[in-house]
């Protein structure tokens, strides 16, 4: 009792985002053309990732801090699947993301944001003073690099942004000097014109046209984020109510159960579904900020740090291409959007956030 007690945040912050999910799930899944196994396997998934954070929460997460083993293994272990998958992958919706086995499918980019996180907190805590080093800033970059590279082949360019805030993040908690900061600023803005003009396949490019001229082509570039608006608009204070969303059941908004989840809850559940999952989210960081408080090394620091701007990354991405104040990227909405590899690499995070706190060796 005492354990729920300390740690209710997070559970409750956790209990009431998984169960929006499966709510909004169900009534999207009684849609004529669908049916209830969508929602049953992400139910099997929210049982799989709470065993995941069970085992997480129990697992030292000194093993990480001590043994370089742990965290680089786990590096290269993504970095292999990533390779693989471009080699042997399929394509689904014009990314080749996904191992698929059938009944169930995995995404590495999920679970190469955690090691990418790991890696670079071992990589940093002991460097933290040294940061000036242009040497560890540059092999921190590496770090990124490799599965940014990965990732932009498929091609999904939402997963390297998160990454990139991540590793941005840690660089400036650590002390990175101005100088260096403009720099790669400058190095930002050259590789993003390169990237731009010769990298991103051209459905990217017009998705970043279409957000920089929301009036352009309503019909086409910006139909679905259109959609997403009138969706989110249209639920007023109390919502529609379950299974009478106009844009999400008529299928006027399409991946209402992914991209698009957030707006299927504004259209349904109105204002006080969104003020609950947005209250859900604050409340979670609240939590992140108390382990902050009682943690007692720079590892553990930098780990709670990591695990709190990835998550809330991908949160302001999914809010903010709903709502159309940010382009639509293909990024899922923490604990609320349909999928398992994300769901469990969250669930993981939990896990290991929960040990920090309650756990002798802090």
């Amino acid at each position: 009792m005492t354990y729920l007690i300390k740690n209710w945040k997070i559970f409750v912050s956790v209990f009431l985002l998984t169960s929006f999910s499966l709510l909004i799930l169900a009534s999207l899944s009684m849609n004529p053309t669908d049916n209830l196994n969508v929602f049953y396997r992400q139910l099997a998934f929210f049982v799989v990732s709470f065993v995941f954070m069970i085992l997480f929460s129990k697992l030292d997460y000194n093993l990480f801090k001590n043994h370089s083993f742990f965290a680089l293994s786990n590096y290269l272990l993504w970095n292999f699947a990533l390779l693989t998958l471009l080699v042997v992958g399929s394509a689904t919706r014009g990314i080749t993301g996904w191992f698929n086995f059938g009944f169930f499918s995995i995404q590495p980019i999920e679970f190469m944001k955690l090691a990418l996180i790991l890696v670079l907190v071992k990589f940093l805590h002991r460097r933290n003073l040294e940061i000036w080093n242009l040497k560890n800033i540059i092999v921190s970059g590496i770090f990124l690099g490799i599965p940014s590279l990965f990732a932009l082949l498929q091609p999904d360019f939402g997963p390297v942004v998160i990454m990139f805030c991540v590793w941005l993040t840690l660089l400036l908690v650590c002390g990175l000097r101005p100088k260096h900061l403009f720099l790669m600023l400058a190095g930002l803005l050259i590789v993003g014109t390169v990237g731009f003009n010769f990298v991103l396949h051209k459905y990217q490019r017009d998705r970043l046209i279409s957000f920089l001229n929301p009036n352009l082509d309503p019909s086409g570039l910006n139909y679905n984020q259109r959609q997403s608006m009138v969706a989110v608009g249209s639920g007023q204070f109390w919502g529609k109510g379950l299974g009478w969303g106009t844009q999400t059941q008529l299928q006027y908004l399409p991946e209402t159960k992914t991209d698009f989840i957030f707006a299927s809850i504004a259209e349904e559940l109105g204002f006080l579904g969104v003020s609950v999952v947005l209250g859900s989210f604050l409340l979670m960081f609240s939590y992140f900020w108390d382990a902050l408080l009682v943690s007692k090394n720079n590892f553990s620091k930098l780990l709670i740090i990591g695990f709190g701007i990835k998550i809330f990354v991908e949160m302001t991405i999914n809010i903010g291409a709903n709502i159309g104040l940010l382009p639509v990227v293909g990024v899922a909405l923490p604990f609320v959007s349909l999928g398992g590899s994300h769901l469990i690499v969250d669930f993981i995070m939990i896990g290991m956030l929960l040990n920090i706190v309650n756990g002798r060796n802090y």
